[in-house]
């Protein structure tokens, strides 16, 4: 049956008609009365879609092919039946107190506190969710289709998770049992209703970035397999266009003055080939995205809200707690820069809540914090380049350029320019963006560690010894002499490569630790307080398998926690993809950490390397 055949007929069907094939080819059709006169037509019809039929039950049946005015007459009123919907969350209870201590445990602001307002109450009000469904084509040399759902919150404008779980919980229902609360204006756009079009296009685009967070995994893998075949190629086509050139450079050694000419012009004829079809196969194999919005659903649900201050010495806002009566908690803030929700913010100076990825450098003089939507904020010393923010820059009356408080009066010491002062800890170079290789390095001993895409406080490049210390188990070291606050994981898109930061109060780093996939094992760097001391950095263990490395590696990162005594729940990941840290739930590995066979290899090579100096126990 065709396309236009499963239209028509679907669409009988899903009105309410009754449909039937006595003989192939031909359908008995019986529908609505009230839908066959709105289309004019009579209750049954007899259709036809082939125009192979018998001249006998041609004659019997209505042929219908595109054009025809009874298809005409569907797919107009198939545009006009609505595709979007409206639905509501009743089966809640609304008599929640102590929002305000709930608040207080649920959201954690390093930088500032969060307080009440004199006078303000909890209070019930109907908040909206957005779905938005997406067809999303991801098209390289091949194109792959996918249907997309992305839950937005219609007050808060971020992604929320738990679709699933709201559909589970209760019946969504197409009446409201609480018309009589006020709407919640969104929080992101004051003076908007939440489903005004304006606001309505301003999740959408939030939506499709959200979409794209969800699509990383499959990109990442199409993007190496399209760079691998991109490879291919270009290797196959400067191989053909090489012996091309040669052929016509040894013709044109022997050639006469005659046939000089019309050689030389070949030979450049086929450069300006060759880079054409260089173009087309790098055109071919290029990534693009495309998100179509299929519908979209609104879920109304009545929150409680409270309104409260979040403060420190260097700025005071507003905002506006909630509590999910269906889900029982607060709900998240959401990040004034990226839009992304989180319960753990920083407040800067100029009045924004923001991730510590989202904040600017941190003024030297002053230490106030700014976010980068106060990027103006920040200025450089003209000596040592480092960050100070407009309040604590020094201008020189004499040349009008700014300093920090250390180098006032440096700003025209040298023959009226500013003495140049390096920074005392130099900005990493950007690294390069670089391709995983499909098999691990070929030395024996690894060089040095790559650079990865921009871990909060970087990550130095440390060369092994000539001979690394064997190590069986997960990380045993002495008790650390800090006590650390948070762990940060990071995991890389381009090279197998797991960092842990442990960080302490006030953002200080205590300690960095490297797990790196090699040849001959995973090897380890570590830079703590302990020094020379240290007994896990500079060490190799042997690798398991593709089904258990996971496990391995988080047993390496719970070592490092009861170490620094960090709480089980503050342990954060994330997924570098194109220099972009993507918040994940738990650790997840990918790449060549998930490849059997370059982890049988790196076995391999282990149990050759240090079997013989260490025979296993």
């Amino acid at each position: 049956m065709d396309e236009l055949a499963d239209f028509v007929l679907n669409y009988c069907r899903e009105a309410g008609a009754i449909v039937e094939p006595p003989a192939y080819g031909v359908y008995e059709v019986l529908l609505p009365d009230d839908l066959a006169a709105r289309l004019g037509v009579p209750a049954y019809q007899h259709f036809a879609f082939d125009d192979t039929l018998l001249a006998s039950e041609a004659d019997e049946a209505t042929h219908l092919s595109y054009g025809h005015p009874f298809v005409e007459s569907l797919i107009e009123a198939a545009r006009q039946a609505p595709a979007c919907t409206h639905l509501y969350v009743n089966a809640v209870r609304l008599d929640k107190h102590g929002l305000a201590n709930l608040a207080s445990q649920a959201l954690s602001f390093p930088n500032a506190r969060l307080i009440g307002v004199p006078g303000q109450t909890e209070s019930p009000v109907l908040g909206h969710y957005v779905r938005f469904n997406f067809k999303a084509a991801l098209i390289t040399d091949e194109k792959h289709e996918q249907l997309l759902s992305v839950l937005m919150d219609a007050q808060g404008s971020y992604a929320v998770k738990e679709l699933a779980e709201i559909e589970r919980l209760t019946a969504l229902e197409t009446t409201s049992a609480f018309e009589h609360l006020s709407v919640m204006p969104p929080l992101w756009l004051p003076g908007e209703e939440p489903l005004s079009h304006r606001a309505l296009e301003g999740l959408l685009e939030r939506a499709k970035r959200a979409a794209l967070d969800e699509l990383a995994e499959p990109l990442d893998s199409l993007q190496r397999r399209a760079a691998r075949f991109l490879e291919l190629d270009r290797a196959r086509l400067e191989q053909y266009y090489d012996d091309m050139q040669r052929d016509l450079k040894r013709r044109l050694e022997r050639a006469d003055e005659d046939r000089r000419k019309a050689l030389e012009d070949k030979l450049v004829a086929v450069q300006a080939e060759r880079e054409a079809k260089l173009a087309d196969a790098e055109a071919k194999y290029r990534l693009r995205v495309e998100l179509e919005l299929i519908n979209l659903l609104v879920i109304a649900q009545p929150r409680l809200v409270l309104p409260m201050k979040i403060e420190n010495r260097t700025a005071t806002v507003t905002r506006t707690v909630m509590w999910n009566p269906l889900l029982h908690r607060i709900e998240p803030l959401a990040c004034d820069v990226c839009g992304r929700a989180s319960f753990r913010l920083l407040l800067c100076t100029g009045g924004h809540l923001a991730h510590e990825e989202c904040l600017s450098p941190q003024c030297v003089d002053c230490k106030r914090v700014y976010c980068r939507l106060c990027t103006d904020q920040i200025k450089a010393c003209v000596v040592c380049d480092r960050p100070v923010c407009a309040s604590s820059l020094n201008p020189c009356p004499t040349c009008g350029r700014g300093t920090c408080r250390e180098h006032v009066g440096l700003c025209h010491a040298a023959e009226g320019e500013p003495v140049r002062i390096l920074p005392t800890t130099p900005p990493e170079p950007e690294p390069e963006k670089v391709e995983a290789p499909p098999t691990p390095p070929v030395e024996k001993k690894p060089q040095k560690k790559p650079k990865p895409p921009a871990p909060p406080a970087g990550r130095q490049a440390t060369r092994l010894p000539k001979s690394p210390r064997l190590r069986k188990s997960a990380a045993s070291s002495r008790r650390a002499t800090a006590t650390g606050q948070k762990i940060v994981v990071y995991t890389y898109a381009a090279e197998p490569v797991v960092d842990a930061f442990v960080i302490a109060s006030g953002g200080r780093e205590l300690a960095r630790r490297t797990w790196q996939l090699v040849e001959d094992g995973i090897v380890v760097w570590c830079q703590c307080e302990k020094g020379p001391f240290c007994r896990v950095n500079q060490t190799v263990f042997e690798p398991r398998t593709a089904k258990e490395i996971e496990g391995q590696l988080r047993a390496e990162i719970e070592a490092l926690r009861q170490e620094y005594q960090v709480p089980g729940k503050r342990i954060n990941f994330y997924y570098v993809l194109q220099n972009v840290p993507r918040p994940e739930r738990r650790l997840l590995l990918r790449g060549q950490w998930k490849n059997d066979a370059v982890l049988s290899r790196a076995r391999a090579a282990f149990v050759k390397t240090y079997a013989s100096q260490h025979p296993r126990q």
